[in-house]
């Protein structure tokens, strides 16, 4: 299908900045959401620009739900009813659960499973409407094999699993698909507060011996958005160098 109205959440990000310069094709159109770092949205609108990517930045803090649907009305006004949706907007909590306050639970699962739960409402029936559409969420290795320290993070991002397969069976006969894609150890900031030893013990738990690239998520985004997966949904595909195994 034709990727020509994109959203992309998260789109500041260093995996969310990679998807959208990857799927953002010249002469298509993009909502970049971002929310606290605006000078990095601000740059990657610049960049495709340049390529003829008629590009839109549209700011809002996902923690607070009525912003999703805010969100997703500012996107359509601006480009109209989206092609392709791929949330990669989300946060990360790094605590014991006994030590966790309840509001940083439910936080963390709006920002999540909430605004994943409000963007899908808002853009499915346009994709229905016209035949077909593409969805991605951005999961987590950590929903496929645990992690200590992540319950929150790991139980919300486990959820876009249960969420993709259910909506596949609503959807899929008009042509839309949904699918995750988990990466896992991956060369961002989130991986900042770890030590260079911590880094090293975590590359050795890793079969390729190394870890990820933002342009390899990228990279599997772009084929689940492709004309090559339409016959795909429902799927959550770990981009994590043999991890998750």
């Amino acid at each position: 299908m034709e990727t020509s109205r994109i959203v992309v959440t998260g789109a500041s990000g260093e995996i969310g900045t990679a998807i959208a310069r990857s799927i953002a094709l010249p002469g298509s159109r993009i909502v970049l959401h971002y929310h606290m770092r605006e000078g990095a949205a601000r740059k990657l609108a610049e960049q495709l620009l340049r390529q003829n990517v008629e590009a839109h930045l549209v700011s809002a803090d996902f923690t607070d739900l009525a912003n999703v649907d805010r969100f997703a009305a500012a996107a359509e006004e601006r480009i109209g009813p989206p092609d392709v949706l791929v949330h990669a907007a989300g946060m990360s909590q790094f605590a014991l659960l006994q030590d966790l306050p309840l509001s940083e639970w439910h936080k963390l699962h709006d920002t999540h499973l909430g605004a994943a739960y409000r963007l899908l409402r808002a853009v499915l029936p346009g994709m229905v409407r016209n035949g077909g559409g593409r969805v991605v969420l951005i999961g987590s290795v950590f929903a496929l094999r645990g992690g200590a320290m992540e319950a929150a993070y790991a139980a919300a991002k486990a959820g876009y699993g249960a969420f993709a397969r259910a909506l596949q069976g609503e959807v899929g006969r008009s042509g839309v698909t949904v699918n995750v894609v988990a990466p896992g150890a991956v060369e961002t900031a989130m991986l900042d507060r770890l030590s260079e030893s911590e880094r090293m013990a975590l590359k050795q738990q890793i079969p390729a011996g190394r870890l990820g690239r933002p342009e390899e998520v990228a990279d599997a985004v772009r084929f689940l958005v492709s004309p090559g997966a339409s016959y795909i949904s429902g799927v959550t595909l770990p981009v994590d160098g043999g991890y998750s195994t």
